[in-house]
């Protein structure tokens, strides 16, 4: 099986019953899936650990760096446990959320909800928004005792509903901190599984951020990175705040687009994005970018300009949820996003790459922290070079140049194991795992090593040029030095 051709944007998959079979996970990978996503909303602590492992093993066969991503439940209101996992809510119909023990209570004109003081806050005509706002209930009665809290709504808007969905209720404020007593737990398995990243829910600001890596046992060794999913109103106002304290950012489409005025959405995305790259953070694009292929095996016309507008937006990473934990067609959705990407990214990758060196350096004046990636950026783009070549020993390096968004790839070479895999999501870096050690481990390794895997993708022809930066002290993690240097049948490190 051919591994997928190297592109800027990366993909991101939830894992589930439908990446399961044998062969499955081996396939996401092999058509591009960069990070496998863990809902911890849903599954046992022992299915993601299984599943992981699987992804780690199947990743180290192919020698591709596959990031994990847990991502946290945060204070979120969810339906309890449905008879089939699902329930269909017809348009007009009258439904009652109770908290009533399921077995009991649940039919087809009952939805079992997990959280009692949700439904004890709820108000006649108040608005209730199930699976991601696709669904609407408005409160008709509400009716309370000391036992048992129950909600009458009718249905505005019908469709499926799982076990787990969430639920929404835009003008309630959450009054449960982030983390939660269930995230805790989640976090210690995310530590025990070495998962590179975490993604936090529910942000209302950068205090929640500061709490999540409060969890972290510095004793334990190097710390995951921490992804901000930005949903609610709350992180909207506090954004530049809630950004500059993450290590990468989400931008949640689903809890978003109920939580604000869902005309809106394309503009807070744009907005989320530029926040993001302006500070140097990572950023995702997610939900529902090819929802339809949960069913069909093809996307919508629809579906396939909103991935092609996330990609000139800037994102790094698209993320597909349902499409590949429950559909249908896991592996073809995986397959048509790549497609999507490629074909984006040919016509209109350098158009951007230019656009946003040119803006960054206005913004940029006068910080010299920003001095040597703008000097990369701007010598790789007139050299022409095929490559950016980076020795990195932390992600801080890469992602102070990648935020320049360069048309030349991005290719690191790193020792560290974690490096390696974090940096699998972030837009036009390919990682590698340095294949020497010890003694032999340098420079003019790191140059090889890189020149190897460009040749082997293709991008480059002996005499190329690209722009080799690295740190000029064994003891310092930070780049301070650029060179230009030319490939040859043997190569070699060398000024120009």
């Amino acid at each position: 099986m051919a591994y997928h051709s190297w592109q800027r944007t990366k993909i991101i998959c939830t894992l589930g019953p439908a990446t399961d079979p044998p062969g499955v996970i081996e396939q996401l990978i092999a058509y591009g899936m960069d990070t496998a996503r863990i809902n911890t909303s849903h599954d046992s602590h022992a299915e993601h650990a299984r599943r992981i492992q699987q992804v780690r093993k199947a990743a180290q066969a192919v020698s591709q760096p596959v990031a994990i991503l847990v991502d946290l439940p945060g204070p979120k209101f969810r339906l309890g446990d449905l008879p089939n996992n699902f329930s269909k809510l017809a348009e007009d119909s009258i439904i009652t959320l109770t908290n009533k023990d399921s077995d009991l209570s649940v039919g087809n004109n009952f939805l079992p909800v997990r959280n009692r003081e949700l439904l004890k806050s709820l108000r006649v005509e108040e608005s209730v928004f199930l699976a991601d706002g696709s669904i609407e209930l408005c409160v008709i009665k509400a009716s309370k005792d000391s036992v048992r809290s129950d909600v009458t709504c009718k249905v505005l808007t019908g469709g499926i509903v799982r076990s787990g969905s969430g639920i929404n209720i835009p003008e309630l404020e959450l009054s449960e901190l982030v983390p939660t007593k269930e995230d805790r737990s989640h976090l210690k398995f995310a530590l025990s599984q070495e998962a590179e990243w975490i993604a936090v829910s529910f942000v209302q600001s950068a205090d929640d951020i500061v709490r999540v890596r409060a969890c972290f046992d510095s004793e334990a060794g190097a710390e995951p990175l921490v992804m901000a999913k930005i949903e609610r109103r709350l992180a909207l106002a506090d954004l530049d705040a809630v950004v500059e304290a993450s290590d990468g950012v989400m931008v949640a489409r689903g809890d978003l687009g109920v939580e604000t005025d869902l005309a809106e959405i394309a503009i807070v995305q744009k907005r989320i994005i530029t926040s993001a790259i302006k500070c140097g953070r990572p950023v995702v694009t997610a939900t529902q970018m090819l929802d339809s292929m949960v069913e069909h095996e093809h996307p919508t016309r629809a579906e396939v300009t909103d991935v092609a507008n996330a990609v000139l937006d800037g994102t790094d990473a698209v993320m597909l949820s349902n499409e590949t934990a429950i559909g249908k067609f896991p592996v073809a959705a995986v397959r048509f996003l790549d497609r999507v990407l490629s074909a984006t990214e040919k016509k209109y990758s350098k158009q951007m790459a230019n656009e946003k060196i040119q803006l960054d350096m206005i913004g940029s004046l006068g910080k010299s922290e920003d001095a040597l990636s703008i000097a990369v950026c701007l010598l790789a783009s007139r050299l022409g070079a095929r490559a950016i070549i980076i020795q990195a020993h932390t992600i801080s390096t890469v992602l102070e140049i990648a935020r320049f968004r360069p048309q030349s790839p991005l290719v690191v070479v790193t020792d560290s194991i974690r490096v390696f895999r974090g940096l699998a999501l972030v837009r036009g870096v390919s990682p590698l795992l340095s294949n020497v050690s010890g003694a032999e481990s340098g420079l003019q390794a790191c140059y090889v090593q890189a020149w190897d895997w460009i040749f082997s993708q293709g991008l480059a022809s002996p005499g190329d040029q690209a722009v080799l930066v690295s740190s000029s002290s064994n003891t310092c993690n930070r780049a301070d030095t650029l060179q230009i240097v030319r490939s040859h049948s043997e190569v070699k490190v060398g000024s120009m």
